[in-house]
C-alpha cells in the first residue's frame, strides 16, 4: 500500500515538474542539494575516522622513547581529525601542559569546524522544504478559488479546479517527502560528529598525559 502511494505521488510530481512548475522545481533542487551534501559529509566523516587504539599504541612507544619525530610521522601517515589534533600537541611537546592542551584545543576547533561544514544546510533544507510545499498549497487554492470566481457557479470547470487542488496537495506532500529524510540525515551526521568529538577529547587527553609524564 505504501509503495503504491509512493508511485502515485511520484507520478503526480513528475507530471507537474514536466510542466515547469516553479515550486516543485525548487523542492527538487532542495532534494538534490540535500543528497549531495549528505553524501559529501558522509565521505569526509569516513576519511576522518581512524583506529585510535592503533594510533595510541604507536604514539606511546614513540613518546616513551622520546622520539617525537616518529610520533609526528605516525600522525601524518594516519591522517584524519584525531591524528591532526594529536600532531598539534606533539609539536609543542617541550612546552608546559597548558600550552600543549591549548595547541590541541585550537587544532580541535578547526577540525570540528571542518567536520560540521555544510551540515547546517541540511537543517535549513529540512525546515524550509515543508514551507515551500505549503506555499505551493496556498498558490493552488488561490488558483482554484480564482477559477471559481471567474467562471461562476454555472460555468465552473471542475477539471481545472480539481487540477489546482491536486497541485496544492502534491506540493505539500513533495515538501514533506524532502524534509523527512533530510531531518534523519542531519541528525545522523550530528551523531557521527559527536562521536568523533568524544573520540578526539579522549585521545587528546591520553596523549597529553603521555607527553607530560614522560621522563625528561
Amino acid at each position: 500500500m505504501e509503495c503504491k502511494l509512493g508511485f502515485i505521488l511520484t507520478d503526480y510530481v513528475l507530471h507537474y515538474f514536466a510542466e515547469g512548475n516553479v515550486v516543485l522545481i525548487i523542492i527538487a533542487g532542495c532534494s538534490l542539494l540535500a543528497m549531495t551534501i549528505f553524501l559529501e559529509r558522509l565521505f569526509q566523516l569516513k576519511k576522518s575516522e581512524v583506529n585510535t587504539n592503533k594510533l595510541i599504541i604507536g604514539l606511546r612507544k614513540a613518546i616513551e622513547e622520546q622520539n617525537i619525530i616518529e610520533g609526528v610521522r605516525i600522525c601524518e601517515e594516519t591522517g584524519g581529525a584525531v591524528a591532526n589534533i594529536v600532531k598539534a600537541g606533539l609539536m609543542k611537546h617541550e612546552r608546559p601542559r597548558s600550552e600543549i592542551e591549548s595547541g590541541m584545543e585550537i587544532a580541535g576547533l578547526g577540525e570540528i569546524a571542518r567536520l560540521e561544514k555544510n551540515a547546517k544546510i541540511l537543517s535549513i533544507i529540512a525546515h524550509i522544504s515543508p514551507l515551500i510545499g505549503l506555499l505551493g498549497t496556498v498558490l493552488g487554492f488561490i488558483q482554484a478559488f480564482s477559477e471559481m470566481r471567474v467562471s461562476g457557479l454555472m460555468d465552473i470547470s471542475t477539471t481545472r479546479v480539481g487540477e489546482a487542488m491536486e497541485f496544492a496537495l502534491v506540493t505539500t506532500a513533495a515538501g514533506l517527502v524532502v524534509a523527512i529524510p533530510t531531518v534523519v540525515a542531519y541528525n545522523y551526521l550530528v551523531s557521527r560528529v559527536r562521536g568523533l568529538v568524544l573520540e578526539i577529547q579522549t585521545t587528546s587527553s591520553e596523549v597529553v598525559d603521555l607527553l607530560t609524564s614522560r621522563p625528561i
